[in-house]
């Protein structure tokens, strides 16, 4: 079976500590989690984040535990700012041993979100770090599957890949037969999570923040994963928009991780391979 790993918006409770500890007792190998963070209207963090403080006590947590970042977050191409002022987030992402960092493109004017992509991608490089271009509704220059293949493809960065976030691939229009007429290997991770419908949308944030769990909903997700080659990362991202407990955050993390693993032994359990 494919392995898992657990993305922090699921179960935000106990931060990042909380999550490798909760992961590894879980027996998932891989976490995706925030070295830096959007800023809330009150001006504190939207989500937990890795202080550079703690990067040493960090590293020994993920090593105890035999975790390992996945996807660290979030560096997004913005109009208001400049992609070098990521660097100390995306140098602690990287000595924290981060496989990639993750990037939506907000820019919507083309010659500087290429500038600034390009640039990302490279400071990543320098610090031996994957870029994972994750396309949504609410991404002005990067707004669907085909919008993100073409950057792919315009940019050339030898560790640029597109994310499959199931939830922004279909409320963005996009279908399993455009993934399928892929080259496999653009693609380098994914993101499980379900859906009531297949409505198009360019404005569903409530509904990013409150998703439904694998298998619940009406999203092709066995489909999915089939056309995913075995080098995609994927990785559980269901938060719960209501207020919860610990006990509940915990019990709501491993409800998604469960109904994931039965997805995913279902259809292995089904190929007649």
């Amino acid at each position: 079976m494919r392995k898992l790993a657990l993305h922090q918006i699921t179960m935000m409770e106990g931060g990042p500590e909380g999550l490798v500890r909760f992961a590894a007792n879980a027996g998932l190998e891989g976490v995706c989690l925030f070295t830096a963070t959007p800023i809330n209207a009150d001006g504190g963090n939207m989500f937990p984040v890795v202080e550079p403080s703690a990067a040493s006590a960090f590293k020994r947590l993920l090593r105890d535990h035999d975790v390992r970042i996945i996807n660290a977050e979030y560096f997004p191409v913005m109009a208001e700012r400049d992609v070098t002022d990521y660097l100390p987030a995306l140098a602690l992402a990287a000595e924290l041993g981060a496989k990639r960092i993750v990037t939506h493109i907000h820019e919507s004017d083309r010659h500087r979100a290429e500038d600034q992509l390009s640039s990302l991608c490279q400071l990543a490089r320098d610090n031996e770090l994957e870029v994972g271009l994750e396309f949504t509704g609410f991404a002005a220059g990067c707004n669907s599957l085909t919008r993100a293949v073409e950057w792919h493809g315009h940019v050339r960065q030898p560790n640029l890949t597109v994310a499959i976030d199931a939830l922004h691939l279909f409320r963005t229009g996009g279908t399993l037969e455009q993934i399928q007429a892929l080259d496999p290997a653009i693609i380098g991770y994914a993101q499980l999570c379900d859906g009531p419908d297949f409505h198009r949308s360019d404005d569903y944030i409530p509904e990013a923040m409150s998703r439904m769990i694998p298998g619940e909903g009406v999203f092709p997700l066995r489909d999915l994963v089939d056309l995913l080659g075995p080098h995609v990362d994927i990785d559980i991202e269901v938060p719960h928009s209501a207020r919860q407990t610990a006990s509940e955050a915990a019990s709501w993390a491993q409800y998604a991780i469960s109904a994931s693993r039965e997805l995913l032994m279902e259809r292995q359990s089904n190929d007649p391979r």
